[in-house]
C-alpha cells in the first residue's frame, strides 16, 4: 500500500494502517467521511437511509465550485452491496479523497456520488447478504429491503448518467474443485445485458468498457469478461452475469444509464493483495469518471435519447418478456492450482453478448392496475415509474378500452435462480407462472391505476409488471394478478385518460 501511495494513490484508511489485519469498519468509515468533509468545502455527506439493523448508509456527493450542476453528466459508484467483498467499498473511500484532493479538478466537468457501503450490516459481519437473509443485489427491482430503498431514493435524486457497481469474484472455490485451477484475471467487467435493453444504451456502455479494459491493462492489470460458475461439481458450465432485471447492473441499464459491473479478484483471498484489488477499481472507476467528464453534456444527451425513444414504443413492436444466455464454447485461463503455472480449459461458456429469446408478447401501450394493489403502486412509484389513478367516468356511456387479460395455465412454486443457483431470498417461494393474454374490451374500473409506457422507464415497468418472468411482482407476491387485477392496453386510451 505504501508504494501504490507514493505512486499517487492515497490509501490511507483504516484498512492500510500498519499492523492492521482485518478491513475499515463502519466507525471507521464515518471517522474517515468526517474529517474528508471537515477539510473539503462542498463535499457533502447525504444520509440515505437506514439500514435493517440501524447502520446509517450515506452517499458521498462530490461537485464543483458552482455546487451541483445538473447541466453537468453524474457518475454513481455503489461499493460492497456484498459485504464480503471489501475491496470496491475501499477504493470507494479512496474514490472520494481522491476527488475531494489531486483529481478535483474533474469535478468541473462531472458530478459524482459514492455509496460506500451499500450493504452495511453485510459488511459489519463479513457475508454476502443483508440481515434478513436476502441478496440486496438481486433487490433492484423488487426494492424489499431497507437498503435498496435508500438506494433507489438516491438513485431518483441524483438520476445519474453512469453507474458502476464495485464487487470482488471468488478466486479458487469452485474454480478449483471443477477445474483444478485459480481465477488468473485482476479485474472481470459486464455492461447491462437484459431484455429491451436501449440500443443507445448498449453502445455507449460497449465504449465505456473499453475505456476500463485499456486503463486497466494500462496499469498491469488483467481483464476479461464477468463469469461465474455454480457450487455444483457436476455442473461445468461457466456463465457470464445473469440476463434478469434483478441486478444494480441490468436495472441500472433499464434506467437508461450506462451500467457497468467491476469485480476484482478477491473472494476467498482474505487480505491478500488487498491494495492491488483495490487499485484495480481506483484505476477502472477513475477512468469512466475522466470519459464521463470528457463526454459532458453529449452524455446527458445520449441519456435523453434513449429514454425517448424507450418511450416511443409504446404499442408497438414485440416485448421480451424471457432471454436467455446462449450457450457456446470458450477457453478460459486459469493459474494451476498444484503449479501456479498459466493454464488453459476449454469450458462451457454461457454468453450473456447474444442473447436468445424464449418468450415474447406484442408490447402494449401501458397496464391497468386494480384499485386494491396499493401496495405494487406504491413500489412502482419507489422505481420511479409514473402512475395515474383513473377518475370517475364523465359521461353515462364511457368509452370502452381495448385490454387483454392475462389467464394462468399453469403455477409451480420455486426459487429465483442465477448462475451460482437458487437466489439468497427470504423464506417465501416465488410463484412460476406460465399465462396468455385473451383480448377484451371494458370500461375501467374509477379509482384502479394505468402506467403508460409512453415513458422513460417503460422496459422497468415491463420487467416489473409481465407476470411469467422470476423477477415480475407478481411471481414476487407484490402484486396480485387474478381477477382482473392486472390488464394490458393495448390501443392508447380514450381521450382525457
Amino acid at each position: 500500500a505504501g508504494q501504490l501511495a507514493r505512486r499517487g494513490t492515497p490509501f490511507t484508511a483504516s484498512a492500510f494502517l500498519a499492523g492492521r489485519r482485518d478491513f475499515t469498519s463502519d466507525a471507521e468509515v464515518f471517522e474517515f467521511l468526517d474529517a474528508l468533509s471537515r477539510r473539503t468545502p462542498g463535499l457533502v455527506i447525504d444520509t440515505l437511509g437506514r439500514s435493517q439493523q440501524g447502520r446509517a448508509m450515506v452517499a458521498v456527493v462530490l461537485n464543483g465550485p458552482r455546487g451541483w450542476d445538473p447541466k453537468l453528466p453524474t457518475v454513481m459508484l455503489l461499493g460492497q452491496q456484498h459485504g464480503n467483498e471489501p475491496a470496491g467499498g475501499e477504493a470507494a473511500l479512496v474514490m472520494a479523497q481522491m476527488l475531494a484532493g489531486e483529481r478535483s479538478a474533474l469535478l468541473q466537468r462531472v458530478n459524482v456520488v459514492i455509496v460506500p457501503r451499500a450493504n452495511p450490516d453485510a459488511a459489519e459481519r463479513f457475508v454476502r447478504t443483508s440481515a434478513n437473509g436476502i441478496d440486496i443485489n438481486r433487490d433492484h427491482l423488487l426494492v424489499r429491503t431497507p437498503e435498496l430503498q435508500a438506494i433507489t431514493a438516491a438513485v431518483r435524486r441524483y438520476a445519474p448518467q453512469v453507474m458502476l457497481d464495485l464487487h470482488e469474484t471468488m478466486v479458487g472455490g469452485s474454480w478449483n474443485r471443477k477445474f483444478g485451477g485459480l481465477m488468473r484475471s485482476d479485474m472481470l467487467v459486464q455492461g447491462a445485458t437484459v431484455g429491451n435493453l436501449s440500443p443507445d444504451i448498449a453502445a455507449a456502455q460497449q465504449r465505456y468498457l473499453a475505456v476500463v479494459r485499456t486503463a486497466l491493462e494500462s496499469a498491469g492489470h488483467r481483464v476479461d469478461d464477468y463469469h461465474t460458475t455454480s457450487p455444483d461439481v457436476r455442473d461445468l458450465a461457466v456463465a457470464m452475469g445473469g440476463v434478469n432485471a434483478d441486478t444494480g447492473r441490468n436495472v441500472g441499464g433499464l434506467r437508461n444509464a450506462v451500467s457497468l459491473l467491476l469485480e476484482s479478484r478477491g473472494i476467498g483471498l482474505g487480505r491478500a493483495h488487498y491494495a492491488r484489488r483495490v487499485q484495480s477499481h481506483v484505476v477502472a472507476a477513475l477512468a469512466v469518471i475522466d470519459a464521463a467528464a470528457q463526454d459532458g453534456p453529449a452524455l446527458l444527451q445520449m441519456q435523453r435519447q434513449a429514454s425517448a425513444s424507450t418511450a416511443a414504443l409504446a404499442c408497438s413492436g414485440q416485448l421480451a418478456i424471457v432471454v436467455r444466455q446462449a450457450e457456446q464454447r470458450r477457453t478460459l485461463n486459469f493459474l494451476d492450482v498444484k503449479t501456479g503455472e498459466p493454464r488453459d480449459v476449454d469450458v462451457l461458456w454461457r454468453s450473456s453478448h447474444a442473447l436468445q429469446l424464449e418468450r415474447q408478447r406484442p408490447r402494449p401501450c401501458g397496464y391497468l392496475i386494480g384499485e386494491g394493489q396499493g401496495a405494487a403502486v406504491q413500489r412502482l412509484r419507489a422505481l420511479g415509474v409514473e402512475v395515474g389513478t383513473l377518475p370517475p367516468a364523465r359521461s353515462q356511456n364511457p368509452p370502452l378500452w381495448d385490454i387483454e387479460d392475462y389467464v394462468v395455465q399453469a403455477e409451480a412454486a420455486g426459487q429465483r435462480q442465477d448462475a451460482r443457483g437458487a437466489i439468497a431470498d427470504g423464506p417465501e417461494a416465488v410463484r412460476m407462472l406460465r399465462v396468455v393474454t385473451q383480448p377484451r374490451r371494458l370500461v375501467p374500473t374509477p379509482g384502479g391505476y394505468y402506467v403508460s409506457l409512453n415513458q422513460p422507464l417503460a422496459a422497468l415497468i415491463a420487467a416489473a409488471l409481465e407476470p411469467d418472468s422470476q423477477n415480475s411482482f407478481a411471481a414476487n407476491r407484490l402484486l396480485d394478478i387474478d381477477n382482473g387485477q392486472l390488464r394490458r392496453v393495448m390501443q392508447p386510451p380514450p381521450a382525457g385518460h
